[in-house]
């Protein structure tokens, strides 16, 4: 009884240093929604606060042993849901890191010391496993990656290396292939193009996306991969002019009109890339066969979004270049 009247303060006075520090405190936010909001929260817990500390000490001092253990009660349910919490963050970091170990994992022991060089940015080790032979390039990790697929995935995080790709163009010397489905999909997986090897590369931000990209259209990829909803890859917000340069260089076509949505049913690249006021790409649309003439199902053509766009932006030189090259191409 005695350790559990102790608790029982130490807990009141954290709970109440808390709410008093919630009153207090500048409100956190910027926005309407932030604004007021420690205050709101003191609100709510204050009177919660208020009403165990009355049953605590009300069944200190004659009241029912009941009402000390509801107060009790009430207060450590703060600390049962940390440690909840605590705990399951634990968990979740465990499996997470259980589940990133089974990426290269392979059944053969050299591909997986040759996938921990990968991760380490070891490329020392990695040159010595690849002149050392014997690698099964078709071989599969826990979680269904090849060796190059692992070796690709790892290339294209944000804080991988420029060796990184030297390290795939190093497996691709040596026999591996840049197969479509290098990464098997997953159930979970975030990346819904993670199964189709030009379009997972293509969605990436990261320093490494174009050499990576280069490198893989050079090794015989195809640069008319279309993404998992069967759309070109440049019709994607993901899309750049250095990645379609790349595309480009390695003989894409871009006059595929999109046709998986409704929405922009029969557009062309250009289209879409004015929509989103990427100019410059519409502009390297047409010098790359695409025409400015198309118009979609739902009347939508260059030319209309052009005029919509010139509206809220009539200085703009990349937009003016465009209703050039419609009004030539008209004639």
């Amino acid at each position: 009884m005695r350790l559990a009247v102790i608790t029982g303060w130490i807990l009141l006075i954290v709970e109440a240093s808390i709410v008093a520090w919630l009153f207090l405190v500048r409100n956190m936010g910027d926005d309407a929604a932030g604004r007021g909001m420690a205050r709101g929260f003191a609100m709510l817990l204050g009177p919660i606060v208020l009403l165990a500390a009355a049953l605590f000490v009300w069944g200190q001092r004659g009241g029912p042993r009941a009402a000390f253990w509801v107060g009790f009660g009430i207060m450590t349910i703060p600390l049962v849901l940390i440690v909840i919490n605590m705990t399951r963050g634990t968990l979740r970091s465990v499996n997470l890191a259980a589940g990133k170990a089974q990426f290269g994992k392979f059944d053969d022991g050299k591909l997986t010391r040759l996938a921990r060089a990968i991760e380490k940015d070891d490329t020392a080790a990695v040159r010595a496993l690849v002149v050392e032979g014997g690698l099964d390039f078709e071989a599969r990790s826990r979680r269904g990656r090849t060796i190059l697929g692992r070796a690709i995935e790892h290339a294209k995080g944000s804080y991988a290396p420029p060796s990184a790709v030297e390290v795939v163009r190093m497996l691709m010397a040596a026999g591996a292939k840049p197969i479509t489905n290098a990464i098997e999909p997953e159930a979970y997986q975030g990346d819904l193009d993670a199964h189709l090897l030009v379009a997972y590369v293509f969605g990436g931000n990261s320093a490494n996306t174009i050499p990576l990209l280069d490198l893989l259209l050079s090794a015989g990829a195809d640069p008319n991969t279309r993404n998992y909803e069967g759309q070109p890859l440049y019709f994607s917000t993901y899309s750049s002019l250095p990645k379609l340069e790349v595309l480009a260089k390695h003989g894409a076509d871009f006059t595929a009109p999109d046709t998986t949505r409704s929405d922009r049913d029969g557009r062309t690249a250009a289209m879409f890339a004015a929509e989103l006021g990427e100019y410059e790409q519409a502009l390297f649309f047409l010098d790359h066969g695409v025409s400015p003439k198309p118009v979609a199902p739902d009347g939508t053509s260059l030319k209309t979004i052009v005029a919509a766009k010139m509206e809220q932006d009539p200085g703009n030189e990349k937009l003016l270049e465009l209703k050039r090259r419609i009004e030539g191409a008209a004639k």
